[in-house]
């Protein structure tokens, strides 16, 4: 299936993901077209780009250090937008409501209410994922090399935080299912994203929305870049040294929060090397994407785009993964130092106790005899 009808009016849609999937691309297209998408009956229901916070929420998935009454106010203003009485189509999207548990779900749709709802869940290659979401794992200090966190999710043992947290997000199957049991599979939209037309996607919400071609597409929506292999080996080798150093997660979530932006703002060179899935990985990643699509298949939800094209990323000649570079280009380093200072100082800034209140000076009474 590849040209889906519209939602009915009043139809409200939660995009759950997962991650790496077009999410940011969607997300921005949505917010820059938010007037547009008004006038055509459509409301894109986040204060921002993408209320993460709201989802993080309802996910149990809280960055230390975020003020959780502000979250749950969060939430209970998306539940708002989405229960009022109104003929609007109106969208939800958020990468961690692939995050829920069956309990969490359920919680969501509750609050929410099941009538008139319906879940869009976006698909991409198992093989494209890997490397983005060790990406991620990064950011978030994980001190491992990409081959050994390849081993690790790919070994079948969801022991580790890691690969259950992956395979929670990533096991597309059960994610459908588990989303499918609680709104039914007519009502979970499975759209498989297309490596040689980037406006698939955009192209399928604003058909299942019911928006003119091009509120969508026509904007200026961009995905986050990967790292290069040197920036995520550099990061990989801060996050050991930071752990060594007894400084706590906290600390590190609060300091990259203020890093990670002008981290992705540099430029690499042109042919500046990224990471390499190797044939094993990917070979591992296909077997697997054949056993989710089959289970997809067998689930009866409508699909649009190649349901076949999550088990079909091709082997690159990579028998092993590349050895990390053994050393660290000086600009990289040198953008990465700068980014500390100034993450540094913007931590200093947002954390600082605030200033004493000035006293009036006290009078000096005499006292006449």
């Amino acid at each position: 299936m590849s040209t889906p009808s519209p939602l009915p009016p009043g139809a409200r849609l939660l995009h759950v993901g997962p991650h790496k999937t077009g999410t940011t691309a969607l997300q921005s297209a949505f917010h820059q077209a938010r007037a547009d998408l008004a006038g055509q009956g459509v409301r894109y229901v986040s204060r921002s780009r993408h209320d993460a916070k709201a989802a993080r929420y309802v996910t149990g998935r809280m960055v230390a250090g975020r003020d959780p009454v502000r979250a749950e106010r969060a939430w209970g203003a998306v539940v708002g937008d989405l229960t009022a009485d109104s003929d609007e189509r109106r969208v939800f999207s958020s990468e961690f409501l692939s995050d829920a548990s069956d309990e969490q779900i359920a919680r969501v749709v509750a609050d929410v209410g099941v009538a008139d709802l319906w879940v869009a869940v976006t698909l991409r290659p198992l093989a494209r994922i890997l490397s983005s979401q060790y990406q991620q794992g990064l950011q978030r200090q994980s001190p491992h090399r990409y081959d050994d966190w390849l081993r690790m999710v790919l070994a079948d043992d969801t022991s580790a935080p890691e690969p259950r947290e992956f395979w929670t997000r990533h096991r597309h199957d059960e994610l459908v299912r588990r989303w499918a049991a609680h709104v039914g599979a007519d009502r979970v939209v499975v759209v498989v994203l297309d490596s040689a037309d980037h406006r698939f996607l955009p192209h399928t919400f604003e058909r299942l929305l019911g928006l003119r071609p091009e509120t969508l597409a026509g904007q200026d929506a961009r995905e986050n870049r990967s790292l290069t292999a040197d920036e995520a080996e550099l990061l990989r080798r801060f996050n050991v040294d930071f752990a060594a150093l007894g400084l706590g997660p906290d600390h590190y979530v609060r300091l990259f929060r203020h890093l990670k932006d002008h981290v992705k703002e540099r430029e690499p060179a042109p042919g500046e090397p990224g990471l390499v899935t190797p044939d094993w990985a990917v070979a591992r990643a296909n077997a697997i994407g054949r056993e989710m699509a089959e289970a997809i298949r067998a689930l009866g939800v409508p699909v649009y785009g190649d349901l076949d094209a999550i088990a079909a990323t091709g082997l690159a000649g990579v028998a092993s993964t590349p050895e990390p570079p053994a050393a660290i280009d000086a600009g990289v380093a040198a953008w990465f130092g700068a980014g500390l200072a100034l993450a540094a100082e913007r931590l200093a800034r947002t954390t600082a106790p605030p200033p004493e209140p000035e006293q009036a000076p006290r009078r000096r009474f005499s006292r006449r005899a």
